[in-house]
């Protein structure tokens, strides 16, 4: 067994991203772009989501294993917060750190999978979809987007509390076919909504092995 396993996954990162050029998870998504409306009542440290206000972010829906059409995936919602703040979350089950293959973007929750440390303690960032399902194919999203503007509640979960709602993101629409975006939930973070340090190390590894693939030449 490898005595750097952070590294291990980093090179195993590099090489799935030169092999796909492009993302080795969730490489078919849709950015868009959408307005996030902070009700105030975050109380995570984080003023972006504990202030009142609206903010123009960037939104991205996609799939995780790129599976054909609308077959059933694990999905994905990505969000650029001002900052920048990048939040990643994925299809999951009634319980939040259960992944769940889903057949259509609203057709259930996405969760961040595992709490991070706050300034109110562990906290599972959760949003629940509102609108007409949109099958788990990318190509359909700008359509549905411009018809349904279909919205997203983000709440913060913990075990020994009531979810607490910090903000409803609204979808406008779909930004031109072929825009990209790095999100990167280590890189672009706050000291006061931190993945434990373990995961942190894991992803910050995967992701930089992740982005030198998707710019290196296949040789």
């Amino acid at each position: 067994m490898s005595a750097d396993p952070a590294g291990t996954l980093a090179r195993l990162a590099e090489l799935g991203a030169r092999l796909r050029r492009g993302r080795v998870l969730h490489p078919r998504g849709r950015l868009i772009a959408g307005t996030l409306e902070v009700t105030g009542e975050g109380e995570l440290g984080v003023p972006v989501l504990d202030e009142p206000g609206r903010h123009e972010v960037v939104a991205r829906l996609s799939k995780g294993g790129s599976l054909p059409g609308p077959l059933p995936d694990v999905l994905g919602l990505a969000l650029r917060l001002p900052g920048p703040l990048d939040l990643l979350l994925s299809s999951c089950g009634a319980a939040p750190w259960l992944m769940r293959p889903r057949a259509g973007f609203l057709a259930g929750p996405y969760s961040t999978l595992v709490p991070y440390e706050s300034g109110a303690g562990p906290v599972w960032l959760v949003a629940l979809p509102e609108g007409d399902d949109v099958p788990a194919d990318p190509a359909l999203l700008p359509e549905a987007v411009a018809r349904g503007k279909p919205l997203f509640h983000l709440l913060a979960a913990r075990r020994s509390a009531p979810a607490r709602h910090l903000a409803t993101l609204r979808l406008r629409a779909a930004l031109p076919d072929g825009a990209d975006l790095s999100y990167d939930p280590v890189r672009h973070a706050h000291p006061s909504l931190r993945l434990p340090g373990v995961l942190a190390a894991f992803r910050r590894e995967a992701y930089a092995g992740s982005r030198r693939g998707r710019h290196a030449e296949l040789t």
